[in-house]
């Protein structure tokens, strides 16, 4: 049972960060990355102000904090300076420094970075670099000599640039990223590093032809640059763009840059985050103009190309789509444009606070989310619980949202009426039908290991609890209909939701949406449904030969979300409350200033076959009751009217129930 208590901004916190991503591989904010949840942890799974056009005004530059140019050795919160390079050349325009490359394995890696003279602090990478990092290598740069590049992939696909208008411009842009052949190359990327060791990619399939896309970096404030042998983008930008979503990405923290994917920087150094989370805050260090400036252009970047645009935000979605998060923010009432003067601010405390805000109040959708939860060396711990005790203080003023507070409730009110006996076994079986309880989509990637290696038992993960419950419901005979519950399910890998699919129907594949393509496109695996650690013919004699129902509540949610959708199209049924929506998968975007934050992604909007938004949730078949009663406060002692959730505590009526429907729709 869950422990009840006060619904405050500390307490649920950003407990939807358990996403949909679609990942043949790791996927970013789903079930493996974890917060603080007040003390706890859940799976899970930001310049110058501009005109509505999203260009550089000369009053916005005092607005964020004075107007006159940053000297070099202004570094606010990111003390590049500090940092001895192994490496530096200086030009007329530039320093350019080798710095060392930190992946979760020791490499000993080392890149080129360059700072030009009027952005100091901004890291820039050039991309062939980037791509030889993170894509495979082999793009090629062909410079026109009029400030136009042609970029070449190796697999032929191409992006043009233009420095004088600060523009990237790609007809096929799902091409041009080309994780598919990346993968084929060994490189890691969202159809290769799978962490479920059940599952493999098969097929990448894109339907119709793609639309242009074009990024307009200079209305944003960012500078392109080139050289004859290369094009320049800051390191947040290339990032954010060609970040896949598995999650593998790219960040710079005034130090060192990080090649993260299934583990962030924090967990991979713990010294990443300490000046600029802890001393930033706890001080009001002042933030560089430069990287104040850039930030704010990353954050217009992310939420007008990267966003996948679910549905479920305060701000208008067309002016954030044809004009920018400048102007959408600008179109808002007052209390936007306060969060919009705080990311412009070049106090850190208030520029934390305002991402803070931005994902709780007019981005809020459940996947936006500036992460917080912060690891520390046992050397750093009493600074870490100041900085927890003042930003928790600070955070609990601004409440939460109606959304987040709608899941909590739904939540709370449902594991409130489970038996412990259910909730330990997760199984429940009334005459001929059977409930199997699926918490998240969740992939134990070293159980699965030991067990196909002969040391261990069959994971109860999200597939491990799956199979285990198929196979005792048909041991124990005269089971006819199976219930997964999702009702507090808050999502996860996508992995795990092929998985079980295949073991209940047989399907192989997932069926997405690319938002910045149009184009619809469909991921075929290769799934061991016998689990005996090889995939081949033997696995498509397994078949459990059930009907099929699942459980959901408002609290069911992104992957949670997409289930109940494809189990009725492959002739299930849902029974409980409509879903909580989530159509988006999880990408994660970077800042000039070295930190990440999630999104709900523009690259995989998962959808059912017929194309369909997800994100107003599955209207259920069967609903079941939700009625109200009255409830002490734990806190005060008042009385007060609360949900009542009672019908999802009677596991033997849903059975009951279940098993009616499918005799009365055969």
């Amino acid at each position: 049972m869950i422990e009840k208590r006060k619904s405050t901004a500390k307490a649920i916190l950003a407990v939807l960060c358990a996403a949909t991503v679609m990942s043949t591989g790791c996927s970013g904010a789903h079930a493996s990355n974890k917060q603080e949840l007040s003390g706890s942890e859940v799976s899970g799974e930001v310049q110058s102000e501009m005109e509505t056009t999203g260009e550089v005004s000369g009053d916005a530059e005092k607005e964020a904090g004075g107007s006159e140019e940053a000297p070099e050795n202004s570094l606010g919160t990111t003390a590049t300076a500090e940092v001895p390079p192994v490496e530096e050349t200086v030009t007329n325009e530039y320093i350019q420094r080798t710095v060392n490359v930190i992946r979760e394995e020791s490499t000993g890696e080392t890149a080129q970075l360059r700072f030009y003279k009027d952005a100091p602090n901004v890291a820039y990478m050039g991309i062939t670099e980037y791509f030889d990092l993170m894509l495979g290598g082999g793009l090629s740069v062909q410079d026109h000599g009029d400030g136009t590049y042609t970029l070449t992939n190796a697999a032929g696909a191409q992006a043009s640039v233009d420095i004088g208008r600060d523009t990237v411009v790609s007809e096929n842009l799902p091409a041009f990223v080309n994780y598919y052949d990346a993968a084929k190359e060994g490189t890691p990327s969202s159809f290769k590093d799978s962490p479920a060791p059940y599952l493999k990619l098969r097929e990448v399939v894109y339907e119709g032809e793609p639309e242009k896309v074009e990024f307009n970096l200079g209305k944003l404030g960012i500078e392109i640059r080139g050289d004859a042998n290369d094009v320049w983008l800051p390191v947040s930008i290339l990032s954010s763009w060609l970040t896949d979503i598995a999650q593998n990405r790219v960040l710079y923290n005034g130090k060192k840059l990080y090649v993260c994917c299934d583990k962030s920087p924090y967990e991979m150094d713990n010294s990443y985050y300490n000046t600029k989370y802890y001393d930033g805050i706890l001080s009001g260090e002042e933030r560089a103009q430069d990287l104040t400036q850039y930030s704010y252009g990353d954050l217009g970047f992310i939420f007008q190309y990267m966003y996948g645009y679910p549905g479920r935000t305060q701000l208008d979605p067309e002016i954030l789509r044809e004009e920018g998060l400048d102007a959408a923010l600008a179109a808002s009432d007052n209390t936007v444009k306060e969060i919009r003067k705080q990311l412009m601010s070049k106090d850190f405390r208030e520029f934390w606070f305002g991402m803070y805000r931005l994902s709780e109040g007019p981005l809020e959708d459940g996947h936006n989310n500036t992460s917080l939860s912060i690891g520390v060396l046992d050397a750093e711990q009493e600074k870490y619980n100041a900085f927890r005790e003042y930003t928790w203080s600070k955070f609990d003023s601004f409440g939460v949202s109606d959304f987040v507070n709608k899941i909590s409730i739904a939540n709370q009110g449902i594991y409130s009426v489970r038996t412990e006996e259910y909730m330990s076994s997760g199984y429940h079986r009334y005459g001929d039908t059977a409930v199997i309880l699926l918490r998240s989509f969740s992939v134990d990637e070293d159980g699965w290991y030991a067990y196909f290696s002969g040391q261990g038992e069959i994971p109860d993960d999200t597939m491990g609890t799956a199979a285990m419950g198929l196979m005792r419901a048909s041991k124990e005979g005269g089971v006819k209909n199976i219930v997964f519950d999702l009702s507090t399910n808050p999502g996860g890998y996508s992995d795990s939701v092929a998985g079980v699919l295949s073991l209940m129907t047989g399907r192989d594949y997932l069926r997405g949406y690319d938002e910045l393509s149009k184009q619809y496109f469909n991921v075929y695996f290769d799934i061991d449904r016998n689990l005996d650690g090889e995939i081949n013919d033997e696995d498509d004699e397994v078949s459990y030969d059930f009907n099929y129902a699942v459980m959901t509540s408002g609290a069911s949610f992104s992957c949670g979300n997409l289930f109940p959708f494809l189990v009725r199209e492959e002739g299930g049924m849902v029974i409980g409350d409509r879903s909580g929506g989530g159509s988006c998968s999880v990408q994660k975007a970077v800042l000039s200033e070295g930190f990440e934050i999630s999104i709900s992604g523009s690259k995989f909007k998962l959808t059912d076959n017929s194309g369909s938004d997800l994100e107003a949730g599955v209207t259920p078949d069967l609903q079941l009751e939700i009625g109200t009663k009255k409830e002490a406060n734990e806190f005060t002692g008042e009385e007060m009217e609360v949900l009542d959730y009672s019908a999802f505590g009677d596991l033997d009526g849903i059975c009951g129930t279940v098993s009616e429907w499918f005799a009365d729709n055969k």
